[in-house]
């Protein structure tokens, strides 16, 4: 898998994502994570959400993710602005339809 993997939202936009280590992500700073599986060459995004500081958030969903729908990654982007990490989190949900709520 590449360590960067873009992701389209219902707009047409394409936000690019890194792959992370769900038990201790990188950055301190605000973002955007999804919570993905990999079948074969495809990536189905199972969980999106937002957080204030990436290395902080809990990702509480991802054992569930884990166990019911086979998550395989868990996928970041660093976003500062509150706003900005909503509109997009909006944008990749109504794009890409997670299966988690």
């Amino acid at each position: 898998m590449n360590t960067q993997i873009d992701l389209r939202g219902a707009s047409g936009a394409v936000y690019r994502y890194r792959v992370d280590n769900p038990a201790r992500p990188a950055d301190a700073a605000g973002g955007l994570f999804v919570y993905v599986r990999r079948t074969d060459d495809e990536l189905e995004v199972l969980y999106a959400g937002e957080t204030d500081s990436l290395a902080r958030a809990d990702f509480e969903q991802w054992p569930r993710a884990v166990e019911e729908y086979g998550a395989t990654h868990l996928l970041t982007r660093l976003h500062v602005s509150s706003a900005a990490r909503s509109q997009e989190l909006d944008d990749l949900i109504d794009g890409l339809k997670p299966v988690m709520t």
